[in-house]
């Protein structure tokens, strides 16, 4: 029998009932040796489709088989969908624009937005390409991934974006340490902003929630109350994201 052929059937072995297995139960199942079945669990936990649980000991599928899982389902469609009600329900508490944004190659994409209680301060983001370095959402996922930013274009929309590379790494540096990103008139004046990572379950920042209005509204001096608010609707949607590597 083919190793590929054994390490597939060894996941499917997973279901519902059965989400935990030992090296032992596992060898059971398959009619194989327990030193082979060893073998290929420690591959598989190397490679994120398996997992040790702390509590157990027990082995159970880890975050790669979810992130497959999720492209299998349609990818970003998906994340945009799974997104919806906790976006729907931060704009419910804050009144403001909410978005859901990936990179795509050099520049960030809004996937998703629920639209604020206000008629000013609406415009449709979705499938807007926009320049990472100014956009809220694009300075989080910069931070937080590992997209280099040499030759990244540092074009100026304002008199208030950030166009030295020096200056701009050091912004992202606090961004990391901070946990969430701002920008007050950087992409285009009068518009503020607070974003913060999604992350999955094998920690890895899948996408950037963001809360953004008018500057006499979304205020300088409001910023953390509405990152407050921003970081708890990001750590949902990565909750969801965690259900589906669980169910997968």
């Amino acid at each position: 029998m083919l190793t590929a052929d054994r390490a597939l059937q060894l996941l499917l072995v997973f279901d519902e009932g059965n989400q935990e297995y030992r090296v032992g139960e596992l060898a059971a199942k398959l009619g194989l040796h327990q030193s082979t079945v060893s073998r290929l669990t420690a591959t598989l936990a190397k490679r994120g489709f398996l997992e040790r649980a702390l509590e157990s000991g027990g082995l159970r599928l880890g975050p790669e088989v979810g992130r497959l899982g999720l492209l299998a389902l349609g990818g970003h469609h998906n994340l945009a969908a799974l997104a919806q009600r906790p976006m729907k329900r931060l704009v419910d508490r804050a009144g403001e624009t909410v978005t859901l944004a990936v990179l795509d190659g050099e520049g960030v994409v809004a996937i998703a937005q629920v639209a604020g209680r206000y008629i000013i301060g609406q415009k449709d983001w979705v499938g807007l390409r926009m320049h990472p370095h100014c956009a809220v959402t694009g300075k989080v996922l910069l931070a937080f991934t590992e997209s280099k930013i040499d030759g990244l274009s540092l074009e100026a929309f304002t008199e208030r974006t950030i166009t030295d590379a020096d200056e701009f790494r050091s912004e992202l540096e606090r961004v990391r340490r901070a946990g969430w990103a701002s920008v007050v008139g950087e992409y285009e004046a009068g518009l503020n902003g607070v974003a913060a990572p999604v992350f999955d379950a094998a920690g890895c920042c899948r996408a950037a929630v963001s809360l953004s209005g008018p500057e006499y509204r979304v205020r300088e001096e409001l910023l953390p109350e509405l990152v407050a608010l921003c970081k708890a609707t990001a750590a949902e949607i990565g909750a969801l994201l965690g259900r589906i590597h669980h169910a997968a």
